[in-house]
C-alpha cells in the first residue's frame, strides 16, 4: 500500500502489491517511485497521479529476500535489481525491457545502486561480494 501525504495530510493510498514490499527507491527528479515486492515485480509509479505507469519482470528474476533493494539510474533511465539467482537485471523503464543481465555473483544479490554521476553500478550479494559495473 502506497501513501501519500503533505505535512501528515494523508492524500491518497494504493495496493502496490500481492505479496510484501521489500524496497521503495524515488527516482532522482521525484516524479517516479520505485517499488519491489516478494511477489517478483517492480511497480513504477507516476508520483502525480499514484498510479502504475510500469511493471518490470523477468521469468528469472525473483526476489532474494525481505531486505533487497533495487535502485533507478542517475538519469532516471534504468532500474537494477538482483536476483535470487545471483544475477542482475537491468530494465530499460522507456521501453519496460530488460537490456542487460549481470551474471558475476555466486549467491543470492541483495542490493544494488548506482553512482549519482551514473556509472558505476555496485551490487552486494549475501556472501558480502560486491561487483562494481560499467
Amino acid at each position: 500500500m502506497i501513501k501519500s501525504s503533505n505535512k501528515g495530510k494523508l492524500l491518497s493510498e494504493v495496493v502496490a502489491h500481492s505479496l510484501s514490499i521489500t524496497s521503495i527507491s524515488l527516482s532522482r527528479n521525484g516524479n517516479v517511485l520505485l517499488t519491489s515486492g516478494r511477489d517478483n515485480v517492480h511497480n513504477l509509479f507516476d508520483m502525480r497521479t499514484i498510479e502504475v505507469c510500469g511493471t518490470l519482470r523477468a521469468s528469472g528474476n525473483r526476489v532474494a529476500s525481505n531486505w533487497s533493494r533495487l535502485c533507478i539510474s542517475a538519469d532516471d533511465s534504468y532500474v537494477a535489481a538482483g536476483s535470487a539467482d545471483g544475477s542482475v537485471y537491468v530494465w530499460s523503464i522507456s521501453q519496460a525491457k530488460i537490456v542487460s543481465t549481470l551474471k558475476e555473483h555466486t549467491s543470492f544479490v541483495l542490493c544494488c545502486s548506482w553512482s549519482g554521476l551514473g556509472k558505476p553500478l555496485a551490487t552486494v550479494d549475501r556472501n558480502g561480494t560486491i561487483c562494481t559495473w560499467t
